[in-house]
């Protein structure tokens, strides 16, 4: 499967909810609310687990959909944050203090610009 990486870096080809939307598997769908509902001390509904990616057409789990990174990189016309003399700024540092690896994965882009 190609990765497809969302705004930040992260890989949203590697994502349950992702993957749940892709091969409309309710079982991933309801293991993952579980899974993400003790993690986060929340309460997902399996009917909430749905993604089509960050940068594609169709439905965002919750906050994807208005994350300040993702509207960003769409508003100056970018894929991802690899193009931006700005990177790595304030916006996406947050992230990037939780998922080092999606940082990793928009420098490893960034070189081959």
């Amino acid at each position: 499967m190609e990765k497809i990486i969302s705004a930040c870096g992260l890989v949203c080809s590697g994502c349950e909810a992702y993957l749940a939307t892709k091969d409309n598997d309710d079982e991933l769908r309801k293991a993952t609310s579980e899974k993400w509902s003790t993690m986060y001390g929340a309460d997902i509904n399996p009917e909430a687990i749905n993604c089509t990616g960050c940068m594609e057409e169709g439905v965002k789990l919750g906050h994807c959909g208005e994350c300040k990174i993702r509207v960003c990189v769409i508003a100056k016309g970018y894929q991802n944050c690899a193009p931006c003399d700005e990177f790595p700024c304030e916006i996406v540092n947050m992230i990037y203090k939780m998922a080092p690896e999606a940082k990793k994965n928009i420098e490893e882009i960034k070189e081959k610009l």
